[in-house]
């Protein structure tokens, strides 16, 4: 089968207040989707964040896939990154071929790397971060409560806007209050800190209890400074979430910058790539647990990641891989499969193992919302 059709489209979802990490506030959800068909009508999908220009590079990428072989995998691949060296529209594109190859197959999309490692992965929720004119001491209290009644063992807090002092009382008063009691306790940082200050929130958050402390300092100019922070603290350092080359990857490593890398498959080059990153990661004993962008297709190609991933040690036991599901209302995640993964009551997902990501996507609700469609036929 050849590659006869595609499709791009935008979608967004405004909210209202903004919020946002440490570093930004935003009123929107926004990805990119790539909707991929070959000659005998099958159809794979892929996603990855709407940027500037992206639906753009999208469709001129596509134009160039046109009329190959399917089964092309390594050279679809090879030239879809070469058009350009776009890691996000590669990825869209790479993650919507893995899907259509696989489901040409009749199999999920773990099995064309080699098959699953494991069938299911706990979850954690993934704060949407602050709101606007509003005090984490009223906002992480009901998140942590309504993410507990929905089932999630392990949450990730959003940290660094306001001062060290203030955060650390939230938090100690938050633990104090039992509503954390047997939960596994991630942060997210996004850039926040100096190296200084993250050494001296470190040590808090590992008195704390906190498994990991992710983005601790400025991420998008090659995570500068990061080797500085695992000597000095026992608490888990985890990035590379924007790291886009695979040379980069291993000077970051090489340095020693992470504990924990955070591949996403719809930034780093598709679900292949991501899994090469981690393999890298491993030859240098740091972990890997995959970051998602939020959105449906993206989350259900990390699952297809997290069947691939080894444990660190013959224990099964010993840090296993968590899954990132963002914790909030955003239709884009909930609204865009009629079919797929789903959080548990007991705060895991199973890994779909149906044909290609295992999901299928609600192709009315896409047409219907999206706010920017271009077409690429030959």
């Amino acid at each position: 089968m050849r590659i006869e059709r595609a499709e791009v489209f935008g979608l967004r979802w405004e909210f209202s207040p903004r919020m946002g990490p440490a570093d930004a506030w935003g009123n929107a959800h926004a990805y990119c989707l790539v909707r991929v068909q070959d000659s005998d009508g099958v159809v794979g999908w892929g996603e990855t964040y709407w940027r500037p220009a992206m639906p753009s590079l999208l469709t001129e990428t596509l134009a160039g896939l046109l009329g190959r072989p399917v089964a092309d995998a390594r050279a679809n691949w090879l030239e879809a990154w070469g058009a350009g060296e776009y890691p996000f529209a590669t990825s869209a594109i790479a993650i919507a071929l893995d899907d259509l190859r696989a489901r040409g197959l009749g199999v999920p999309v773990h099995v064309l790397y080699g098959g699953p490692l494991r069938s299911r992965v706990r979850a954690y929720a993934a704060f949407k971060g602050y709101i606007e004119g509003v005090d984490p001491a009223d906002s992480w209290p009901a998140d942590a409560a309504a993410a507990r009644a929905q089932g999630f063992t392990a949450m990730q807090f959003r940290i660094g806007r306001f001062p060290i002092e203030h955060e650390v009382a939230v938090l100690e008063r938050l633990i104090g209050s039992g509503v954390l009691d047997g939960i596994t306790l991630l942060s997210d940082a996004s850039g926040a800190y100096t190296p200084r200050a993250a050494i001296r929130m470190g040590r808090h958050l590992e008195r704390l209890g906190f498994h990991w402390f992710e983005g601790p300092l400025l991420e998008w100019e090659g995570y500068v400074g990061y080797e500085l922070l695992p000597p000095a603290l026992d608490i888990a350092i985890a990035g590379a979430e924007v790291t886009l080359a695979r040379d980069s990857l291993r000077a970051q490593l090489d340095r020693g910058a992470f504990d924990i890398i955070q591949p996403d498959v719809v930034i780093c080059g598709g679900i292949g790539e991501a899994r090469f990153y981690a393999d890298l990661a491993r030859l240098h004993a740091v972990g890997c647990v995959p970051h998602t962008s939020g959105g449906a297709i993206g989350i259900a190609a990390a699952l297809q990641l997290h069947a691939l991933l080894p444990d660190m040690t013959r224990l099964s036991t010993a840090d296993p891989p968590l899954l990132e599901v963002g914790f909030g209302p955003n239709p884009l995640r909930t609204d865009v499969l009629a079919d797929g993964w789903h959080v548990g009551a007991d705060g895991w997902v199973e890994i779909p193992t149906g044909p290609g990501l295992g999901v299928t996507v609600d192709e009315k609700f896409v047409r219907r919302t999206a706010v920017e469609h271009l077409v690429v036929a030959g």
